[in-house]
């Protein structure tokens, strides 16, 4: 009887961790979310200031645009895995797209600017290989 005991608490414990953990990855992910989408609106703006580069204004505001996106999709508690990992991807291809421009226009200063930027999206990377939505979190 003290087995059974121990094993039903045991599971219990196990239980309540796991819960724990979908909350802290999702809170994580929204915490990575909200600074990837700030980092991205600071970019948008720096390059409209700059007028010299359109190609760079229009994909610094796509990518401004995606991040926000995302950043809803995730605070929105009725999404589902797959609508968090949709807007991951499209804000994933933005986020290369300006990477790309970034990286051939050599540009010291934009990659200066672009930093902020890939720190929060590789936050947001890192925190999506382990996402996985409480399916009950929205009950």
């Amino acid at each position: 009887m003290p087995f059974v005991r121990s094993s039903l608490s045991f599971a219990a414990i196990v239980g309540a961790l796991s819960l724990f953990g979908c909350a802290t990855t999702s809170g994580n992910l929204t915490h990575s979310a909200e600074r990837l989408e700030h980092s991205t609106a600071t970019l948008r703006d720096d390059a409209h200031r700059d007028s010299d580069s359109s190609g760079y204004t229009r994909d610094a505001q796509a990518l401004a645009q995606e991040a926000r996106d995302f950043r809803r999709v995730v605070e929105d508690h009725h999404a589902r895995d797959t609508d968090v990992r949709d807007a991951f991807e499209d804000l994933s291809k933005s986020y290369h797209a300006m990477r790309d421009e970034v990286e051939h226009s050599r540009d010291r200063d934009a990659e200066r600017d672009f930093k902020p930027v890939t720190e929060a999206y590789l936050d947001v990377e890192r925190e999506m290989r382990g996402y996985r939505r409480d399916r009950y979190a929205g009950d």
